[in-house]
């Protein structure tokens, strides 16, 4: 288990994320009509506890178009299924996923890890997480879940802005990938930062 889960084919050695690094930029990307979105800044997670099981029907459309404008496909997986975790490699999920490709090249993903987490491992990741990777560039997590941590990873097809946090004893993490080699990492956070608010209220338990 690490810092994000598995991704980005040349950056790759990230192994945090998962299905592939494609995407369009965020600040090109058109909201949708009528959904206002909440920054990671505005968000307050310290209210939030995290369901460790299957969340990804609980996305709205609005959200989910907010984020990667029309969905083309989805590659969402749960715990137990076999699923590609990077390219070409399959291997039995820990986790749920839900991944929304978007048909501008987007791709917007969030997953919670089934295993309870303690601090002392969450600790443990986010210092993984600060590492020097190729491609990569670790910066604070904005509050995402605590502890927390985020990244901005480059390849040559695009770029990939994360965040992933510890929210009570669920680890969340979230990603927006955009096509864009060089999109701004300002504006690239700034847009996952609001998809990963989405997904937070989204693999939160409901309100009793």
């Amino acid at each position: 288990m690490s810092f994000l889960g598995r991704l980005l084919p040349a950056a790759a050695t990230v192994a945090l994320l998962s299905p592939l690094l494609v995407a369009c930029s965020g600040d090109d990307a058109e909201k949708e009509p009528g959904h206002e979105p909440t920054s990671l800044a505005e968000f307050d997670a310290s209210s939030v506890r995290v369901d460790r099981s299957d969340f990804c029907e609980r996305f709205s459309d609005e959200a989910v178009a907010a984020s990667v404008g029309t969905v083309e496909e989805t590659r969402h997986y749960g715990n137990g299924e076999s699923a590609t975790l990077t390219d070409g490699v399959k291997d039995v999920s820990h986790e749920f996923n839900c991944t929304f490709v978007g048909a501008d090249g987007r791709i917007a993903r969030a997953w919670v890890f089934v295993p309870q987490v303690p601090p002392a491992r969450a600790e443990s990741l986010v210092a993984d997480a600060k590492k020097k990777r190729t491609g990569c560039t670790p910066n604070a997590g904005g509050g995402f879940g605590s502890p927390a941590v985020g990244s901005v990873c480059r390849t040559e097809d695009g770029s990939q802005a994360t965040y992933a946090g510890l929210f009570v004893d669920a680890w969340l993490s979230c990603s927006l990938s955009v096509p864009d080699a060089k999109a701004p990492a300002p504006e690239l956070r700034a847009s996952a930062g609001e998809w990963c608010v989405e997904a937070a209220q989204a693999a939160s338990s409901p309100a009793a």
